[in-house]
């Protein structure tokens, strides 16, 4: 293996640049553009002026090293571009001062050109005479062409140079275009944001951003790939190193520095190997925190060292009453602590929560408080998310583990139990953090609970929400290998997800291989049997095989342990196969069956006998439909959508029995039910709309009906569900083609509408929708040019309705 390249952590200009070259991550555009414009400054009479924002540890050096050294090797610049590069640790507080450091930055980049030498008569001159000398000379030495200026630490050079030194330098550079400026900043200071500064609008700012846990594994990769560890590089691509690279993560914050700092742990398995260098680098790192808080303000210091004591967020009024001060001044101190990269802040309602931006600034709060030499909070939190609860454990059940690393995996086991599984939330974080509000609401719950049952599957599934569906198929057969070291049950449960990512990617076949994988384990327990037969079921039907799919479900209610739930979602899907073969009976056989069974979730029962008494229902036997369906309001524990759409199938079959009176009541039941739940549900009542067109009204009795069902509608803030179900049922008297209603019978219908939703504004779109629907059917469905009265989106809805071509 190669010697270990010298990567430095707090001044990388002493690294390669071939080095920093080979492990830089995420900004490779920004610095290819920052070179651009470089190279546009010096060969072109525009000059760019660049500033990096980003707090300490996030690169910025990094990015000027790389940008020196690529501009510094294309000879097409040797005779168009002189860079200075000015020692960030000198301090300027007037022009004079700043241009004689931009000198000696060339002098040494340039001797024979830039002599020290040079210099030497100026110190004998009046500071005003010296600055206009020194201008001269620099101006003259670069003759035609550009000076790049290379600025670490912008907001502290212009802190000396004060107001006056501001303007003077911007003074210098408008009056001699032959300056270009790349610096960077920890903040945007008001020297710059404010309107009002000499640098106000000056720079093509750029703010860094911290790196993603997908960019911290290629950094971390690329440093192993420059070690020549390919056994690293390896292990960064299996579940375990990617587990560790959220641990690094969570201390780092995001920052490239502390990933530097930390890469040397990353595929340590010992946990001697882990600790004992852990401490070492803790009190290596500790005088660098320190110090950063020591350059706080009283106040801010304060406010920094009570957030290095807290695990989690905090709002800003308890940070207040903790340090006896007032919200306005706690949150005052708060923006600018966050404006120099030590706070980070998330909303939680109209609250602002904060925490510490760098986890690892904790160990200098926690290094000072800890006299007792007890167990680093850093360090105990460190272990809880580089090892899983199991490996915690175990490790500490090995006796030949040392009693330092002893007491320091009980003080995670205990944290875990007192806290909860921090590495789990880490990851639920995470990929919480990667989705959308719509992506949370649909995995967000999964993730979590795989989380609770193994990471793993809980990255995979995390994968496939963010659509990655190789990464998530490649974590799962990691699972599913023999060596892998995971239960049964884990291994089964990982076959399972696979196997919904095939069926989801229209792969049945791939789908099935992954279940009779899972039924070839021996010792399963009956409830993972009956998810892998209802699962590979599933993939039968999607695969058109029904027999199959039968067999495979009938399969699975027979298993006599198996939970209540997977036997009534086994007889479900086999109903539901059933009524694919056309097999009416042996469907209402299983329905039936559901409705029997004990303990089958209430929803299913509910569904069940819904759709058994719509079953009844085509058969015509009234009655019996009516009874299921009354009976699902009487099943406890059902959820309000079902109750109201129970409701509004009870008042259909009463309108078609000519019980008005009765349905209505029963309409505004089901409708006040879905106002009173949030979000606000008033179900599908296309059924209602279709039993009304059948019943056998006369036309002044139907107008009548029709104003009464529209004040209903307008009562519970219906209106657009019923200009839903009014435009759907237009596909459904359309579907009985060639035996469509007469165009009077169409006519009388439509114009009724129209009187009862004249005044109502939420009713004109559908109702322009729903009368050029009727026109189409008055003229015998034939004549799709009726639809050009519609825009192209509403006439779309009803070319599928109708299952017309689309329109040009």
């Amino acid at each position: 293996m190669n010697d270990r390249a010298f990567l430095s952590v707090f001044t990388p200009s002493r690294t390669s640049p071939e080095d920093l070259e080979a492990i830089t991550v995420q900004r490779q555009a920004l610095i290819e553009d920052a070179v651009e414009r470089v190279r546009e400054s010096a060969t072109t009479g525009s000059k760019h002026h660049l500033l990096f924002v980003g707090p300490r540890g996030t690169g910025k050096t990094h990015l000027i090293t790389l940008l020196a050294h690529r501009l510094g090797q294309d000879r097409t610049l040797d005779d168009r571009l002189r860079i200075a590069w000015l020692n960030e640790d000198e301090t300027s507080t007037s022009l004079l001062e700043l241009l004689r450091r931009v000198y000696e930055a060339l002098s040494k980049r340039y001797p024979e050109e830039f002599t020290p030498e040079a210099l030497e008569p100026l110190f004998d001159l009046t500071p005003n005479e010296a600055e206009g000398a020194l201008a001269q000379l620099l101006l003259t030495t670069l003759q035609a062409r550009t000076l790049l200026v290379l600025v670490e630490n912008l907001d502290a050079l212009f802190e000396g140079l004060g107001q006056a030194g501001q303007q003077q330098l911007r003074g210098f550079i408008q009056e001699h275009p032959v300056l270009s400026l790349a610096a960077t900043a920890q903040r945007l200071v008001d020297d710059i944001a404010k309107r009002q500064s000499a640098f106000f609008g000056f720079f093509q700012t750029e703010h860094l951003k911290p790196l993603s846990i997908e960019q911290a594994r290629e950094l971390l990769q690329n440093i192993a790939q420059l070690n020549g560890q390919s056994d690293v590089v390896s292990f960064l691509k299996s579940a375990t190193g990617r587990s560790r690279i959220r641990a690094l993560h969570h201390l780092s914050g995001g920052k490239h520095r502390i990933y530097i700092v930390l890469s040397q742990f990353i595929n340590r398995d010992s946990i001697e190997a882990l600790v004992e260098p852990f401490a070492k680098m803790v009190d290596e790192m500790t005088p660098y925190y320190q110090e950063r808080i020591r350059w706080l303000p009283a106040q801010q210091r304060k406010i920094v060292e009570f957030l290095c004591t807290q695990d989690r967020p905090t709002p800003v009024k308890q940070i207040a009453r903790r340090l006896f001060a007032s919200q306005q001044t706690v949150s005052s101190q708060l923006k600018d602590l966050r404006g120099k990269g030590y706070v980070q802040s998330a909303q939680r309602g109209r609250e602002s929560l904060y925490e510490i931006a760098e986890p690892m600034m904790r160990i200098c709060v926690e290094v000072k408080e800890n006299q007792n030499q007890g167990p680093l909070r850093i360090l105990v939190d460190f272990l809880r998310v580089w090892y899983d609860g199991r490996e915690l454990n175990a490790r500490l059940a090995d006796g030949k583990t040392d009693s330092m690393a002893r007491t320091y995996l009980a003080s995670a086991i205990a944290a875990n139990a007192a806290k909860g599984n921090l590495r789990a939330r880490l990851l639920v974080d995470a990929f919480h953090a990667e989705l959308d509000e719509a992506g949370r609401a649909q995995w967000g719950g999964r993730i979590e609970t795989y989380a609770e049952e193994c990471e793993e599957l809980a990255l995979a599934c995390g994968y496939w929400a963010k659509g990655e569906d190789s990464e998530a198929l490649r974590t799962l057969e990691e699972i599913t290998d023999e060596n892998s070291g995971q239960s049964i049950g884990i291994k089964v449960s990982a076959r399972l997800l696979a196997s919904e990512v095939h069926l989801k990617k229209k792969d049945p076949v791939q789908a099935i291989r992954q279940l009779d994988a899972a039924l070839a384990q021996s010792r399963m327990v009956a409830k993972d049997v009956a998810r892998v037969l209802v699962s590979r079921g599933g993939a039968y039907e999607q695969l058109g095989n029904l027999d199959k799919a039968i067999t495979d479900y009938s399969a699975a209610v027979e298993i006599p342990q198996a939970p209540a739930q997977l036997i009534t979602f086994a007889y479900l899907r086999r109903w539901m196969a059933y009524v694919q073969l056309g097999d009416l009976d042996k469907a209402t056989d299983d329905l039936s069956t559901i409705i029997e069974l004990p303990n089958a979730p209430a929803e299913l029962v509910a569904m069940a006998l819904l759709v058994r008494g719509l079953i009844y229902s085509i058969r015509l036997d009234t009655a019996s439909a009516e009874r299921d369906v009354e009976a699902v309001l009487r099943v406890e524990g059902v959820a309000p959508k079902s109750l109201v759409q129970s409701h509004l199938t009870l008042a259909a079959l009463r309108v078609a029995t000519g019980r008005w009176d009765q349905a209505i009541a029963t309409l505004r039941d089901g409708l006040r039910v879905g106002i009173s739940v949030t979000p606000a549900y008033r179900g599908d009542s296309t059924r209602i709309i279709h039993a009304f067109f059948d019943s056998s009204l006369q036309p002044t009795m139907r107008r009548e009906r029709i104003r009464d069902l529209f004040q209903i509608y307008r009562d519970a803030d219906a209106i657009s569900q019923l200009g839903d179900a009014l435009v759907r049922h237009l596909g459904e008297l359309h579907a009985n083609t060639p035996d469509l209603p007469s165009p009077d019978n169409l006519e009388t219908w439509a114009s009724a509408w129209e009187e009862a939703g004249q005044d109502s504004d939420a009713f004109r779109l559908p109702l322009r929708i729903f009368r050029t629907g009727i026109d189409f059917l008055k003229a015998a469905g034939s004549d799709p040019s009726i639809l050009l009265d519609l825009n192209q989106e509403e006439r779309a809805l009803l070319e599928q309705l109708f299952d017309l071509e689309p329109s040009p």
